[in-house]
This record gives structure tokens, sequence and C-alpha cells, in this order.
């Protein structure tokens, strides 16, 4: 396991060498990966990376703290991009694993609740058995700025979500989501409303005014 690398991104753009990221704990599986944290720097707690072969894994710059999460980039040639301000709950999983040349990207200003699982492959082959062909393959992912996704929902290979969307309790993703300003609901997620957005807190009054 060799040229695994942390570097911290000034607002210069300029590339600072690290060895510890202070409340995650990285393992490296693989060489020649690469993380890299934009300043002013997300802030981690009692969460884990776990890095492969030629990954990368990149945070951009945040004010939120990305607490218990399991962050797994180990397809040959992956990544994790995570963008602004990403604001999860507790026992959040993102799985980038298994296949080669995977990628999971989220937008800015997104939110989670407990539990959520986004899974870029379905880390086990599934083939007929007639002739061998493999079934489920996996596929990159696509989360959009300021989505919410709340608690227990699962978001499948090769989904593309649009901004602005909500997903109800338990809600399964496994087709792309592409209709902005949408609420989706139940497995598979459905959009039920659309012409809808939401915010981190409720207005005093009964209308909210932007």
């Amino acid at each position: 396991m060799k040229n695994n690398k942390i570097y911290k991104i000034d607002k210069n753009g300029k590339k600072h060498r690290v060895f510890f990221v202070w409340g995650l704990h990285i393992i490296w599986t693989g060489s020649n990966s690469t993380v890299y944290l934009h300043e002013p720097c997300v802030r981690f707690c009692n969460s884990k990376l776990i890095m492969g072969n030629n990954c990368t894994a990149t945070f951009k710059s945040s004010r939120t703290k990305l607490k218990k999460m399991e962050l797994h980039v180990w397809s040959e040639n992956g990544s994790l991009e995570v963008g602004h301000n990403l604001l999860p709950n507790f026992n959040c999983r993102i799985n980038v694993y298994r296949e080669p040349n995977l990628h999971v990207k989220i937008g800015d200003d997104c939110m989670m609740g407990p539990n959520v699982e986004i899974s870029a492959s379905d880390a086990h082959c599934i083939y007929q058995t007639t002739d061998g062909k493999v079934l489920n393959r996996g596929g990159n992912i696509t989360i959009g700025n300021h989505c919410w996704l709340t608690s227990n929902v699962s978001v499948f290979k090769g989904v593309t979500i649009a901004d602005n969307c909500i997903f109800g309790a338990g809600a399964n993703v496994t087709r792309d989501c592409t209709i902005p300003n949408a609420l989706y609901v139940g497995s598979p997620a459905k959009m039920i409303k659309e012409n809808v957005n939401w915010s981190y807190h409720f207005p005093e009054g009964d209308t909210y005014v932007q």
C-alpha cells in the first residue's frame, strides 16, 4: 500500500499535505488513493473512510459535522465527492465499492436523516445460469443540490436525483428522479407532489417567506 495521501486545499486552491484527520479513521486497503479536504474543512466525529486502489474522496468546504458516517471508496478508480455543508444524522453510509470505475457525487447543502444508505453497487453478483450474463452491474450516483433524504432512505446504483428533492421515510430510490422541487415516497420511490422545497427551520407563521 503505497502513495496514499491526504491534502487540505486552502481558499486559493493550494494543496497542503496532512497525515491525520481528527475524528476520521482512514483505512488504506490499496495504493495511489487521495483524500481532499477543502478549507474550511468539514468536521468529523467517529467516522470511518475505507480507500482502495486509485480512488479519490473529496469533501468540499463545510460548516457541518459528519458524525458516525461509514464511507467505502474501494471501487478501483472510483470516487466520492461530497458537496458543501452536507448535514447527515447518525448511521449514514455511502458505498462506492466492488466494481471498478464507480462514482458518487452529492451536491451542496444536502441533508440526510438517520440510517440513510447510498450504494453504487449491489456488492455481490447476480447472473443468468444459462449464459453467465451479469444482471446487476453497478452505476454512478448523482444527487443534486439541497436534497433531503429523510430517515431510512436507500439510494441505489445508477440513480440521478434533481435539485431540491425530498424523499419520505423508508423510500427506496431505484430510478432517476429528474423533476426538481418534488416530493418522492415509497418503494420504489414515486413522485407525489411538485413545486415544493424545504428549509432547516420552520417560520413563525404558516407561510415560509424566502
